[in-house]
């Protein structure tokens, strides 16, 4: 499988990553569901006028001691190659609706301009699913020469969150927003 992936063009990886993503972001949420809790309510209230209220009812945030990298890294470990991304210096991560915030990186409570780029991302993947929001993710990974900070559903929730830090907590309808770009 090793020698698989450093034979690969870019399409090759581009497949490789997007089909293993998607598993891994579809066993993940599945994974922390069970053990995530509601949005606080000092979160719902600041982050109201901004989501949805239902956007706000269904998602769940889990505190996990860090963000683990996906079991397939080690194909691209085993091949010499550099993995596309480390997770586990991310302050959050988020699967579909379930929000995981790493307590090595957020010790205390998360902020909430935290919470509202990961809710960013709730609604991008409502709008897309998670099969479309890996194939995004990788795809815009790669042809971003594997730049983070330049990936299209990054930019969105980055620009967003700005917005959010910016507004003097006087809403705006950053689902709306959302919908209208990716929907």
């Amino acid at each position: 499988m090793a020698m698989d992936v450093k034979r690969m063009d870019m399409e090759g990886q581009i497949a490789f990553l997007t089909r293993h993503a998607h598993r891994w972001m579809a066993a993940q949420r599945e994974l922390h569901r069970g053990l995530a809790s509601p949005l606080s309510d000092t979160t719902r209230v600041a982050l109201r006028g901004y989501f949805e209220p239902e956007t706000l009812d269904r998602t769940l945030v889990r505190r996990v001691p860090v963000i683990e990298n996906p079991a397939f890294y080690k194909t691209f470990v085993e091949a010499g190659e550099s993995i596309p991304l480390d997770f586990h210096v991310w302050t959050a991560i988020t699967f579909d609706d379930v929000i995981l915030v790493s307590d090595a990186q957020v010790p205390g409570p998360a902020p909430h301009s935290v919470i509202f780029h990961e809710m960013v991302h709730v609604v991008q993947y409502s709008v897309l699913g998670i099969k479309e929001f890996a194939r995004r993710y990788v795809e815009g990974l790669a042809l971003n020469r594997f730049q983070y900070m330049t990936l299209p559903l990054e930019t969105a929730a980055f620009d967003l969150q700005d917005k959010f830090e910016k507004s003097g907590g006087v809403p705006f309808s950053a689902e709306g927003a959302i919908r209208a770009e990716f929907g």
